[in-house]
């Protein structure tokens, strides 16, 4: 019996990998006419922009690497280490600390708070995951809160590469794991990647061709109108053209508050289970820019302008990472920022936080306006904050399995994983797979 999976993105691709690789059929239903989910990227006046600004978290040790280790395909993914970042200041530049150890050397906060700084991270790196889960339902600025405010900016900024998101969003347990995962004394590293061929998505390209080298098949332009449930166990599904397909394994790999809604009949999922997975259901937005320049104006890959009197929280160089993403010349840069979501709803407001950032990059670098070719803003709305706000992380998310249905799975960064965006779905695949291999046994 063929396994049907739901979805083209990183949850999907990575399922449907591990599971092709122990010779079972797979075939992957994806709406869309591309793969990569929410990775998507695309070209636009010769250069690869990502949807959003996308990074592997942790490099080799970060669970999408992991998968591809797992099955003996990880020298196809040629990636670029991201490592030369820094903060932005009052006070100018200052080198982004890879490890516990150059916490000490950390020039953006005074000798004494660095200290203190050991204090507070030192026990969260050296503990153990199954500790951090006692934090679980604790923020982040409830430990930082009394920090000062250069402190409390290293923070922010940490946040900002680790989750996209400010420190108030964060719970205290996903930033220590997140701190145990970068400690080189626990096996982990603080290393970042991108793909060296450019744009995010190249890891799913990746994932596909494995899948149908490995006989499996997947789909684009489809959609699924419902899944069949019967006597409690999966019997098949409803495409959108109307074709009926038998099948008793289905996975679904898109936010599971969602797929609840959408795919099966009222009555077949219990009322109670879909409102507690329903309050997964909440989102952060963000601002981001993509800039396109005659000259290089910064050799760094990343920058964190850090204070309250930036709006801007991020700036990538990507084509600093890799040339790649950009034609000869050419220099391509995306700049971010957190908002409400209903921010993304007003034109007038994004205008104003963009008119916003350029000011500000300006002022960090003279020659930014003079060497800017073209921008391209966009307003996110889906920036998923059920990975990391305090009482909604870990093991608080929506199950692998609803008890009850047999045949059924759920991956992604919607359902019980660590991490964020795409090394969260990957994880998940991970956990979800033993679930899936005993069904089919």
């Amino acid at each position: 019996m063929t396994i049907h999976i739901i979805g083209a993105g990183v949850g999907g691709l990575t399922t449907g990998a591990l599971l092709t690789s122990k010779g079972y059929d797979v075939h992957i239903i994806e709406k869309s006419t591309k793969l990569g989910g929410r990775t998507a990227s695309m070209t636009y006046k010769n250069h690869i922009l990502d949807n959003g600004f996308h990074i592997m978290p942790f490099y080799k040790k970060s669970a999408i690497f992991s998968v591809f280790k797992k099955i003996g395909i990880e020298d196809r993914m040629k990636l670029a280490k991201v490592d030369d970042i820094a903060f932005h200041s009052s006070t100018g530049f200052h080198k982004y600390p890879k490890g516990i150890g150059d916490l000490l050397q950390l020039s953006l906060i005074p000798f004494k708070s660095r200290i203190s700084l050991l204090k507070l991270l030192l026990p969260m790196a050296f503990t153990s995951m199954e500790k951090t889960e006692e934090w679980d339902d604790k923020s982040l600025t409830e430990v930082t809160r009394k920090l000062d405010d250069e402190t409390k900016a290293f923070f922010e900024a940490v946040c900002m590469l680790a989750f996209a998101d400010t420190a108030d969003h964060i719970s205290l347990g996903e930033f220590a794991r997140t701190m145990i995962r970068a400690n080189p004394f626990k096996g982990g590293t603080s290393e970042f990647a991108y793909p060296d061929n450019g744009g995010y998505d190249s890891i799913c390209k990746v994932l596909a061709d494995y899948i149908i080298e490995k006989g499996g098949s997947i789909e684009t332009g489809q959609s699924i109108k419902k899944i069949r449930v019967e006597n409690s166990r999966v019997t098949g599904y409803i495409t959108k053209d109307d074709k009926e397909i038998s099948t008793n394994s289905m996975v679904i790999s898109y936010p599971a508050y969602d797929a609840l809604k959408e795919l099966f009949e009222p009555g077949v999922i219990d009322s109670d289970f879909v409102e507690k997975i329903n309050k997964l259901d909440k989102k952060t937005a963000v601002v981001e820019v993509h800039f396109a320049l005659n000259k290089k104006i910064d050799t760094r890959q990343v920058i964190f302008p850090v204070g309250d009197h930036y709006t801007t929280k991020g700036v990538f160089f990507i084509s600093n990472i890799t040339p790649s993403v950009s034609p000869p010349g050419e220099h391509l840069i995306i700049a971010g920022t957190p908002v409400e979501p209903s921010v993304t709803e007003s034109s007038q407001k994004i205008k104003d936080i963009v008119n916003k950032m350029k000011e500000e990059i300006s002022a960090i670098y003279p020659d930014f306006t003079s060497s800017l070719l073209w921008e391209r803003p966009m307003a996110w709305k889906l920036v998923e904050s059920v990975v990391k706000e305090p009482g909604l992380v870990w093991k608080s998310k929506m199950p692998h399995q609803i008890p009850g249905i047999t045949g059924l799975f759920f991956v992604g960064d919607s359902t019980i994983s660590y991490g964020i965006g795409t090394d969260s779905a990957a994880h998940s695949s991970i956990l979800c797979e033993p679930l899936i291999l005993s069904h089919l046994k």
